[in-house]
């Protein structure tokens, strides 16, 4: 059998002219992110990091991607030359690709021994889920080249696995969610009608419009007061509109609203694919905040989703909070890697951060 054949895509050029390839690899994966096909990727690169160079690494077998890397050049501690996903608190595009029926020798060993070749002395990688079969097979082959390397948790994600049996699953709430549920929507539904509209079919060009309809609710709350929603960000709402768009073309793109008697009072954008729902923003109207109306559009999207055969999933993707908790959903570990490429540089770079990690 021939070996595997790495392939380095040195400029959003070359990861364009491989999107086909890419993405392939990307629905044969494990990974649910609709982010990590090629054109997100080149988008996020174009976007936030405009004059970094682009090093993505895959390998390539009887044709066929069968794992890859998106990279970007990143400085670590001023000193030291990282490879680092492209991804940040606004979105991200980083995750490691592998066919899961590929054997892990076949596929990781070349990947690693390529991004050992890179102008880099460590990966840096934010936002790694170092339980799922994909970074447990990354982590071992880093073993095995016995690497020096800094596994960090950061932080503990959630999401809310979708049976078929809603009546069921609300039964694991807590005696107090379900009655809070309860008379929240029973009082909104005294002012008139209360509903859900989930938007998953759009019109070139039209995603941006209800983008720009969600934002405005996003704006009302105290990320407006403060500054950072996406509205008050400079060149946030055009980096959304024009994944938004990305997503839309692939009917990745479900955008869900809360409206109380016709008034949106509630948004989230999520991305969508393999069946899982990924909660990437959310904002409510702050003068319904007695009727804890985010609470109440999770409820919504959590009873619609239990009636649909193929969906397996919501994922709140960030930091676990109270108000994710409520929902009883599975948590997961999301972690930063720092790993040595072998040399003193990048050895020195990972023994400095695990002696900080362990002064802290």
């Amino acid at each position: 059998m021939p070996a595997p054949r790495v392939v380095y895509l040195r400029s959003l050029e070359e990861l364009r002219a491989a999107a086909a390839a890419w993405d392939d690899l990307w629905r044969r994966s494990e990974t649910t992110f609709p982010t990590l096909q090629a054109e997100h990727i080149a988008q996020w690169i174009e976007h936030f990091a405009p004059q970094t160079k682009c090093m993505a690494v895959a390998v390539e077998e009887n044709g066929r991607f069968t794992a890859a890397l998106p990279l970007l050049g990143r400085k670590i501690a001023r000193v030291f030359r990282g490879g680092a996903f492209p991804c940040n608190e606004w979105s991200s595009s980083g995750d490691l690709l592998r066919d899961a029926g590929s054997e892990a020798g076949r596929t990781l060993d070349p990947l690693l021994a390529a991004v050992a070749d890179l102008p880099i002395s460590l990966l840096w990688l934010d936002e790694i889920l170092p339980d799922t079969n994909r970074w447990k097979a990354f982590l071992q082959t880093l073993e095995r080249r016995e690497s020096k390397t800094v596994v960090r948790p950061r932080w503990q994600a959630g999401r809310v696995e979708i049976g078929g049996d809603w009546q069921a699953y609300r039964s694991t709430w807590s005696r107090k969610h379900r009655q809070n549920t309860a008379h929240c929507i029973r009082q909104l539904s005294h002012s008139g009608d209360l509903q859900l509209r989930l938007l998953s079919a759009f019109a070139p060009g039209e995603a941006a419009r209800w983008m720009r309809r969600g934002w405005e609710i996003e704006n009302l709350g105290w990320k407006g007061a403060a500054g950072s929603s996406v509205l008050k960000t400079p060149g946030m709402e055009a980096f959304y509109a024009k994944q938004a768009e990305l997503l839309a073309r692939e009917n990745q793109l479900e955008l869900a609203f809360l409206e109380s008697a016709g008034r949106p009072i509630a948004f989230a954008y999520g991305q969508s694919a393999k069946g899982v729902f990924h909660s990437v923003k959310i904002g409510y109207d702050p003068s319904f905040a007695d009727y804890s109306p985010g609470q109440l559009l999770r409820y919504f999207l959590l009873e619609r989703f239990h009636g649909e055969r193929d969906r397996k999933a919501l994922d709140f993707l960030g930091p676990l909070t109270d108000s994710h908790a409520a929902w009883q959903p599975k948590t997961y570990a999301v972690s930063r890697l720092a790993a040595s490429l072998g040399g003193l540089a990048g050895n020195l770079a990972v023994a400095a951060y695990r002696r900080w990690r362990s002064s802290v």
